[in-house]
Protein backbone atom coordinates (compact mmCIF):
# COMPACT_ATOMS: atom_id res chain seq x y z
CA UNK A 1 0.00 0.00 0.00
CA UNK A 2 1.38 3.23 -1.06
CA UNK A 3 1.25 6.12 0.90
CA UNK A 4 -1.68 8.43 2.15
CA UNK A 5 -2.74 11.29 0.32
CA UNK A 6 -5.04 14.04 1.23
CA UNK A 7 -8.63 13.04 2.88
CA UNK A 8 -10.76 12.60 0.46
CA UNK A 9 -8.66 10.87 -2.64
CA UNK A 10 -8.82 7.02 -3.48
CA UNK A 11 -5.40 6.39 -1.58
CA UNK A 12 -6.53 7.81 1.96
CA UNK A 13 -9.56 5.50 1.57
CA UNK A 14 -7.76 2.59 0.45
CA UNK A 15 -5.50 3.01 3.61
CA UNK A 16 -8.11 3.24 6.28
CA UNK A 17 -9.93 0.51 4.44
CA UNK A 18 -7.74 -2.71 4.90
CA UNK A 19 -10.02 -5.13 5.14
CA UNK A 20 -13.97 -5.81 3.90
CA UNK A 21 -16.70 -4.31 6.43
CA UNK A 22 -19.94 -6.72 6.02
CA UNK A 23 -23.94 -5.68 6.39
CA UNK A 24 -27.03 -5.99 4.85
CA UNK A 25 -28.85 -4.07 1.98
CA UNK A 26 -32.29 -2.62 2.99
CA UNK A 27 -33.89 -1.37 0.12
CA UNK A 28 -32.06 1.73 -0.72
CA UNK A 29 -29.45 1.51 2.19
CA UNK A 30 -27.04 -0.39 3.65
CA UNK A 31 -26.79 -1.72 6.92
CA UNK A 32 -23.29 -2.38 8.08
CA UNK A 33 -21.95 -4.68 10.68
CA UNK A 34 -19.99 -2.64 12.57
CA UNK A 35 -19.21 1.51 12.41
CA UNK A 36 -16.49 3.34 10.50
CA UNK A 37 -16.20 6.38 12.28
CA UNK A 38 -13.45 7.70 10.47
CA UNK A 39 -15.98 8.19 7.38
CA UNK A 40 -18.80 9.47 9.11
CA UNK A 41 -20.57 11.94 6.66
CA UNK A 42 -18.11 11.44 3.75
CA UNK A 43 -18.60 10.10 0.65
CA UNK A 44 -17.88 6.67 -0.58
CA UNK A 45 -17.49 4.08 -2.82
CA UNK A 46 -19.46 0.89 -2.12
CA UNK A 47 -18.49 -2.17 -3.99
CA UNK A 48 -21.24 -4.71 -3.35
CA UNK A 49 -20.87 -8.44 -3.46
CA UNK A 50 -23.32 -10.87 -2.09
CA UNK A 51 -21.56 -12.45 0.81
CA UNK A 52 -21.86 -16.14 -0.70
CA UNK A 53 -20.78 -15.34 -3.50
CA UNK A 54 -16.98 -14.91 -2.61
CA UNK A 55 -15.08 -18.52 -3.13
CA UNK A 56 -12.99 -19.92 -0.58
CA UNK A 57 -9.29 -20.49 -1.15
CA UNK A 58 -9.67 -24.11 -2.11
CA UNK A 59 -13.02 -23.61 -4.91
CA UNK A 60 -10.95 -20.77 -5.94
CA UNK A 61 -7.60 -23.38 -6.54
CA UNK A 62 -9.96 -25.31 -7.91
CA UNK A 63 -11.20 -22.64 -10.61
CA UNK A 64 -8.46 -22.18 -11.56
CA UNK A 65 -6.71 -25.91 -12.07
CA UNK A 66 -9.86 -26.34 -14.04
CA UNK A 67 -9.23 -23.26 -16.36
CA UNK A 68 -5.63 -23.95 -16.93
CA UNK A 69 -6.09 -27.35 -18.31
CA UNK A 70 -9.29 -26.32 -20.62
CA UNK A 71 -9.21 -22.64 -20.85
CA UNK A 72 -11.78 -20.57 -23.20
CA UNK A 73 -8.93 -21.62 -25.77
CA UNK A 74 -7.75 -25.19 -24.88
CA UNK A 75 -4.78 -26.05 -21.77
CA UNK A 76 -1.94 -23.79 -21.60
CA UNK A 77 0.84 -24.72 -23.49
CA UNK A 78 4.59 -23.11 -22.44
CA UNK A 79 6.96 -24.24 -25.13
CA UNK A 80 9.07 -21.52 -23.72
CA UNK A 81 10.09 -18.54 -26.40
CA UNK A 82 6.05 -16.63 -27.02
CA UNK A 83 5.63 -16.23 -30.53
CA UNK A 84 4.18 -12.94 -31.93
CA UNK A 85 2.38 -12.85 -35.46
Amino acid sequence: MGPARDAGTCASYIVCMASPVHGRVHGTSIELDAPLPELEGKRVVVLVEELGSVLSKEEQQRAWDEWVRGGPQGPIDDDGEAEFP
